[in-house]
């Protein structure tokens, strides 16, 4: 079946997501299945799940049991849970399980949801028609990644996902995990867009960490991995008071992405021979270079010019003293193409939102 989120570049066909693939604007206007998480219903998706919202729980949960949380960042707070499950403490187990049973209920029926497209929540959806359903609706296979799906949380995500749908008699799709994802859309880049033999820099630009690697291809795989540390995002902000603010940050956000590249570049070529291609996944819907101007922290960069692509490129070239081209891929689509051996399938990160990608993309 064709994908309806998908639309085809008139400049060389390659094939790009559009924003409306988005599940964060979803609403559950109507339960799939109710008695399991009642209060969910009438909300959107990005009110039902997302990493903020487990770490709000976590930090209530840990205090009704009297855990401290205190100097423990967000980030940490789900490793908590994770090692909770695995446990002997019976208190800690508790605790743990009842975040997992929460969290996993409410993702299994919000993929029944999509499994089933009742009418009342397809007329919740107002930019998605009868294909956008269907597409959703025979789809084999979910890939679910971020933090949030990996360990012993992840499975217990997966166990919730089965039960909702076997509570419902729905048949439920192929749930895959992935452990050990924090690196899926620099292989995923690397791997299809690499030229065998090639060397070159990857990078991974998210609202939190800039991730960082040189990637070496050989005979057709990846033949050597050198990571590097990861740095903080900065300047990735969604909400200004005025136009002129947000200006500013996208100045300051371009000039830390362009100080980032150089060092990585740098750093990198102290080790191997890179070429001068710089394969980046950005957190936005980003076409033939040019940006998305309205959603995510990364859209204010549009304000630069109307090829950001490009613009990195000269700028890179200038710095580096070498001609350098850039190429800019959606961040969760450069994570499914990693995943190039399913068919059917979707694949969604777990993060500060939810991400939505295909492995059959064609880049």
């Amino acid at each position: 079946m064709k994908n309806p989120f998908l639309s085809v570049s008139d400049i060389d066909q390659t094939e790009y997501l559009t924003p409306r693939v988005s599940l964060n604007r979803a609403v559950i206007a109507k339960l799939p299945l109710r008695g399991v998480e009642d209060e969910i219903e009438g909300k959107p998706f990005k009110d039902i799940f997302s990493t903020p919202l487990i770490v709000r729980d976590i930090r209530a949960t840990l205090k009704r049991y009297g855990l401290s949380t205190e100097g423990i960042p967000d980030s940490e707070l789900p490793k908590l849970v994770d090692e909770g499950l695995r446990s002997e403490n019976a208190r800690k187990r508790q605790m743990a399980e009842q975040i997992a049973r929460r969290f996993g209920r409410r993702l299994g029926l919000l993929l029944l949801m999509l499994r089933t497209g009742e009418r009342e929540n397809r007329l919740a959806r107002d930019d998605w028609d009868d294909a956008c359903w269907e597409f959703w609706k025979q789809l084999d296979a979910v890939i679910l990644t971020g933090g949030l799906a990996s360990g012993m949380l992840g499975r217990r995500f997966k166990e919730y996902i089965h039960s909702i749908f076997d509570s419902a008699g729905v048949r439920c799709y192929r749930i895959r995990l992935c452990d050990n994802a924090s690196y899926l859309g620099v292989m995923g880049l690397a791997q299809r867009l690499m030229k065998d033999g090639e060397a070159g820099l990857v990078l991974d630009l998210g609202h939190t960490r800039f991730k960082r690697a040189a990637v070496r291809m050989a005979d057709g795989e990846i033949g050597g991995f050198m990571p590097m540390t990861s740095l903080p995002s900065l300047y990735t902000g969604e909400h200004y008071t005025d136009e002129q603010e947000r200006y500013t940050d996208a100045v300051n956000l371009h000039r830390h992405i362009v100080r980032t590249i150089v060092s990585s570049f740098k750093e990198a070529s102290q080790n191997t021979q890179l070429s001068g291609t710089v394969l980046i996944s950005v957190a936005n819907y980003v076409r033939n270079g040019v940006l998305n101007t309205e959603r995510g922290g990364f859209s204010k960069l549009s304000l630069l010019g109307g090829n950001y692509a490009s613009l990195l490129s000269e700028e890179l070239s200038s710095e580096l003293h070498r001609e350098i081209s850039v190429r800019l891929v959606h961040d969760s689509t450069a994570s499914a193409v990693y995943f190039d051996d399913e068919d059917n399938a979707v694949c969604i990160t777990l993060g500060t939102a939810f991400g939505v990608g295909f492995p059959d993309t064609k880049l």
